[in-house]
């Protein structure tokens, strides 16, 4: 009887962790393992069945098949490790949030043993199979931002249910210190599951700095994609104008001679003076200073400044910065963006400027950017994201700024005076050749 009943067992709990595999997206090969395990099984049950009892016998079979699920989880051997253990757990706390319903840890009692392990496991494969479609059904109907706040949810959910398990963890401590449980393994246990737990809430606040830190790329991400996308549709209708122009040009020849040969020279100075302002903006091929995500910046800023505002860029960048496109689109786009901010609160008919100058060294970059302010000086250069005044001006991004520049091993720096307020910025270039040799 015990053979039968073990391979009942066995065949049930094998059936729930592959199930659980499929549901968490393990990938699984060499699924001949399945036929060698039974084959296994049914010689360890035939030769065992007579020798330990039947608990000891579905424990050997439970032994067989996380042996089964290593063999078959497609991975390498640490992975394989881990997601055996996972699938174990998975499980194990599956039945058992059911299961502690229930005091003797049996769904049935039929009276014949063979039937009662039948339908519990039945019951408990039931449990399995169901919580595991929707658990994926759920996970792969929701959207991105669902997901987030799905999340978001579960870490507080977790965050209660860390408490759960400190309670049974001292619980089991308290049994332990009036003697119910003796021995060393009892305590090395309960010690052992008070440092899981300890980890446990560790790495729930690793997660959520890591899904800060991703959401804040992908965002940046986000915003030097809609730069960029905005500064080549912006040269698309410029090459639009230019083919429209061409086109026109023979019928405004037509125009200048004629107005010419008549001797209408006032007519001839209007008509050359409006056809000039409507070329200049053809004829300007915008700013060139080799490094493409500070033309795609500049240009797209420049086009949408103000008239009355003075923009001059100087300088070149021949090698890359050793920094990726998103942070340097962040620091550059804060400085300019700060020094177009500066000059709303110029009154007047004072001068308003922005110059930009990048310089280029052995080993080091160096992007300065200088604008008119609306203040004579600034003494408390560290105070200028928290005072609301100098906020107004520049505040925002300068942290975004320094930030960046730090994490790229680059150097900072501000100065405000006479009137004028400089943001220099120090960046690593990248001092090797595509072919990996160093540049001297």
């Amino acid at each position: 009887m015990n053979f039968f009943m073990s391979l009942i067992e066995f065949a049930f709990l094998l059936t729930e962790a592959i199930w659980i595999i499929k549901c968490a997206n393990l990938q699984m090969k060499n699924k001949r393992f399945i036929a060698f395990g039974f084959l296994a099984a049914i010689a360890t049950s035939g030769f065992l069945q007579d020798k330990i009892s039947y608990g000891s016998l579905c424990l050997i079979e439970l032994f067989l098949v996380y042996i089964i699920v290593f063999l078959i989880i497609d991975s390498s051997i640490v992975s394989k490790i881990e997601s055996t253990v996972l699938v174990l757990l998975i499980n194990n706390c599956i039945i058992l949030s059911i299961k502690a319903f229930f005091p003797d840890g049996a769904y049935f009692h039929i009276g014949n043993k063979c039937v009662d392990v039948c339908l519990n496991n039945l019951v408990e494969l039931s449990i399995v199979l169901i919580f595991g479609f929707l658990t994926k059904r759920f996970l792969e109907s929701l959207i991105n931002e669902r997901r987030r706040k799905v999340g978001k949810f579960l870490d507080y959910v977790i965050t209660i249910g860390c408490l759960d398990i400190f309670i049974c963890i001292f619980s089991i401590y308290n049994l332990i210190q009036i003697s119910y449980f003796k021995g060393i393994f009892a305590r090395v246990v309960t010690s052992i599951a008070a440092l899981s737990l300890l980890l446990l809430e560790i790495n729930i606040l690793y997660k959520k700095w890591l899904v800060e830190k991703v959401q804040e790329y992908a965002k940046a991400e986000r915003e030097l994609y809609e730069t960029q996308k905005n500064y080549y549709i912006s040269l698309l209708d410029k090459e639009a104008e230019t083919k429209k122009y061409r086109h026109d040009m023979n019928n405004h020849m037509i125009c200048l001679k004629s107005l010419m040969d008549d001797g209408n020279y006032d007519e001839l100075k209007q008509y050359i003076e409006k056809l000039y302002d409507k070329t200049s903006v053809l004829v300007n091929k915008g700013y060139s200073i080799g490094n493409t995500i500070i033309d795609a910046l500049t240009n797209y800023y420049a086009e949408h400044l103000d008239k009355d505002i003075e923009l001059r860029l100087e300088g070149r960048l021949m090698r890359p910065i050793l920094i990726d496109e998103i942070a340097l689109s962040s620091i550059y786009s804060n400085m300019i963006v700060n020094a177009i901010e500066a000059q709303k609160h110029i009154a007047g008919d004072r001068e308003k400027y922005i110059h930009i100058h990048l310089r280029e060294g052995n080993k080091y970059a160096q992007l300065t950017v200088r604008n008119s302010m609306a203040y004579e000086r600034i003494d408390d250069i560290d105070a200028i994201e928290t005072t609301k005044l100098d906020k107004e001006n520049h505040g925002f991004g300068i942290n975004n700024i320094r930030k960046n520049v730090n994490d790229n091993h680059g150097d900072f720096t501000i100065e405000a005076k006479d009137y004028e307020f400089c943001v220099k910025v120090t960046l690593p270039l990248n001092t090797k050749n595509t072919d990996g040799a160093t540049v001297s």
